[in-house]
């Protein structure tokens, strides 16, 4: 019985062998996928081990490759031998105050000390700050004494220093100049209701006058002339009015054209000079003017200088009211 066993084992494995290793034998079919593979009731000693299905991760949920496949970024360029970025940042803004200004200056004046505009100008700031002596010191370095700036800066540090009797030559010495310069005019003219003195007066409310009203006037001639005679000096003015109208005719006036030398000049001695002067006229308009805009032409002349001035006051004539 065991031989038998033996024999039927033997018979088997002989029959297998022959089986696969027959090349005459037709090649396997093909079988599908899906058909379910049949169960081989293989010899317990015997064992195919195979290799466990990889994880497929070529595709990543979202896109893109895994980090240790992704491209490294490229490595920043180093700079140039000797070259070194920076950032520039701006200083915080700086009001420019007075004490900036002086300094300014005062480099101007050390780089041009030939320069009197400079100085003067030095001059003047050292003023403004309060630093009296040293304004004084500054302009006593002016070479130039023609600069129009320099008798008036002058005066002020004069002042300001508390010498008021040169500070006051110095005050006479421009006035003069002013007169010469400007020449002589008539500084102002004006309607008025009252006067009282030198600049002290009333205006009058309108420029309405009735016919045969009195057109009241405050006139002020400047730069007028001096003669002088040892201590006393002299002025003398000439005064004429004439009536204008709209059309630029002049108007008979009989009171005006009749008045007097006296009542038409001014001739002043006084014992000092004299720089300020006023006049006031009461002038009577006929009766029988016409309504309308007018203007009184003022004419002024300086008789010791020899010049003339003139001005326009305008003035309405009022319609004349009928009597019921």
């Amino acid at each position: 019985m065991r031989g038998a066993r033996l024999f039927i084992l033997a018979f088997t494995l002989s029959g297998n062998a022959c089986s696969t290793s027959s090349p005459a034998a037709a090649p396997p079919a093909t079988r599908s996928a899906d058909a379910p593979s049949p169960q081989l009731n293989a010899d317990p000693g015997f064992r195919l081990d195979f290799p466990e299905a990889a994880v497929v991760t070529d595709h990543l949920p979202g896109g893109g490759l895994p980090p240790s496949q992704e491209p490294e970024a490229p490595a920043a360029k180093a700079p140039a031998p000797g070259v070194v970025p920076t950032k520039m940042e701006l200083p915080p803004k700086r009001e420019t105050t007075f004490d900036d200004v002086l300094k300014l200056q005062k480099e101007l004046v050390a780089r041009h000390p030939a320069s009197d505009d400079e100085k003067i100008r030095l001059a003047l700031l050292q003023a403004a700050s309060g630093n009296l002596e040293e304004a004084e010191r500054v302009l006593s370095t002016v070479r130039s004494r023609t600069n129009k700036l320099v008798p008036y800066v002058e005066f002020f540090l004069r002042r300001q220093l508390g010498d008021h009797k040169e500070a006051g030559k110095l005050l006479a010495q421009l006035n003069d100049e002013e007169r010469v310069v400007t020449g002589f005019v008539i500084e102002r003219a004006e309607l008025v209701a009252r006067v009282r003195r030198y600049r002290d007066y009333t205006p009058a409310e309108n420029d309405r006058v009735a016919p045969g009203g009195d057109v009241h006037l405050y006139v002020e001639p400047k730069n007028f002339a001096l003669q002088r005679s040892g201590d006393k000096h002299t002025f003398h003015l000439r005064y004429e009015w004439k009536l204008v109208d709209d059309r630029a005719q002049e108007q008979p006036v009989p009171a005006w054209d009749k008045a007097t030398v006296e009542e038409r000049e001014d001739r002043i001695t006084s014992n000092g000079a004299v720089a300020e002067f006023y006049q006031s006229f009461h002038l009577p308009l006929p009766a029988n003017l016409a309504t309308g805009h007018y203007r009184v032409k003022i004419t002024i002349t300086d008789v010791v200088a020899g010049k003339s001035d003139r001005i326009f006051v305008p003035i309405y004539v009022m319609p004349v009211e009928k009597s019921r």
